[in-house]
C-alpha cells in the first residue's frame, strides 16, 4: 500500500529533518561554531518552549525548523460568544484546544489552533485561529536582550460559527526569576450584531521557585470595548487566578494549571484551565 504526502505533509517533513540535517553537516567544523557569531534569531527558543501561562500570549516564537506543539483544557460555566483563544474568558462547560507553532526563522512563525467545546447555547462546536507571529526585538541567548515584543495576526472561526480577524501584541521581559507578560488583543467579528472591535486585555508575572518550578498570578479583562459603550456581546468580565508551571526535558516539556475566579456583569464563578507544550 503506498501513501502519498500532500503538500503539508513535505513542507512538515522536510521542517521536521532540515535541523537533523543541518547538524550533520556542522559537526566537523567545531572550531568554525565557536568564533563564528550567529545571526539574531538563529538560536531564538531553543532553550525552552516558554510556555509558562495559561492566558497571556507567549512573548518569544519558535526557533527556525523549530516547532511547538500546545493543547489546553479550560472547564467554566461561562455563557458568552466563545472565541477559540488562550486569553477567552467566555467558555462555556469544557473547551478543548491543540494546535501549534512552526518557526520560518528570522522572528517569523506560523501557528494554528483548533478548538472544540460549546457555543453561548451549549451546542458543540468547532473553531479554529491562523494567524503569523513575528518578534520584533532579537532574543537570542548571546544578545543579552532580557526584553520580547512579538506582534501577530490572522484570522479566526469561533465556535459559535462567525469569522472574524485578529491581531495582537505580546510584551514580555525577564529580570532574575521574575518573568513578567503584558499583551492587548484586538479582534473584528463579521456579523451585525457584534461589536465594531472587541479588546481583551492580559498580564501575568511569574517567578522561578525551582529550577523546574515557577509560580505567578494572571489576569484577563475581556470585552473591555463594553465599558465606555453598548454591551453588545454581555458587558466586561475579567478574571484573576494563581499559576503553576514545571518544565522537563531541557524546559522543551511544560505543563502549567491553576484555578481563576471570574468577576464583571452577570459574572462570579470559579474556572480552572490546564496547558502542555512540546516543542522539538
Amino acid at each position: 500500500m503506498q501513501m502519498r504526502l500532500g503538500p503539508v505533509g513535505i513542507a512538515l517533513t522536510l521542517a521536521l529533518l532540515a535541523p537533523a540535517v543541518a547538524r550533520a553537516e556542522g559537526a566537523p567544523e567545531e572550531s568554525l561554531l565557536e568564533t563564528t557569531a550567529a545571526p539574531p534569531f538563529a538560536t531564538q527558543s531553543e532553550r525552552a518552549a516558554d510556555r509558562v501561562w495559561l492566558y497571556n500570549d507567549p512573548a518569544r516564537v519558535a526557533a527556525q525548523g523549530r516547532a511547538v506543539a500546545i493543547t489546553r483544557f479550560t472547564y467554566s460555566g461561562g455563557n458568552s460568544p466563545t472565541r477559540p483563544f488562550a486569553a477567552n474568558v467566555g467558555t462555556r462547560g469544557a473547551l478543548l484546544e491543540a494546535g501549534g507553532e512552526i518557526g520560518l526563522g528570522h522572528g517569523l512563525a506560523v501557528t494554528a489552533t483548533g478548538a472544540e467545546g460549546q457555543d453561548s447555547t451549549g451546542s458543540a462546536r468547532t473553531g479554529a485561529v491562523v494567524g503569523v507571529r513575528w518578534a520584533l526585538l532579537p532574543d537570542a541567548p548571546a544578545s543579552g536582550n532580557r526584553t520580547q515584543l512579538v506582534v501577530s495576526g490572522g484570522v479566526l472561526r469561533e465556535l459559535a460559527g462567525s469569522a472574524g480577524a485578529w491581531a495582537r501584541l505580546a510584551l514580555g521581559r525577564d529580570q532574575g526569576p521574575t518573568r513578567l507578560a503584558l499583551s492587548l488583543h484586538g479582534e473584528r467579528i463579521f456579523d451585525g450584531i457584534r461589536d465594531r472591535l472587541d479588546v481583551m486585555l492580559t498580564a501575568g508575572a511569574s517567578w522561578r521557585l525551582t529550577e523546574m518550578v515557577r509560580a505567578g498570578v494572571e489576569y484577563v479583562g475581556q470585552d473591555l470595548e463594553e465599558v465606555v459603550a453598548d454591551a453588545a456581546e454581555g458587558g466586561a468580565r475579567h478574571i484573576a487566578g494563581p499559576i503553576v508551571s514545571a518544565s522537563f526535558l531541557d524546559e522543551r516539556l511544560s505543563l502549567v494549571a491553576g484555578p481563576a475566579v471570574a468577576f464583571g456583569r452577570g459574572q462570579g464563578r470559579v474556572l480552572g484551565r490546564m496547558g502542555l507544550a512540546l516543542q522539538f
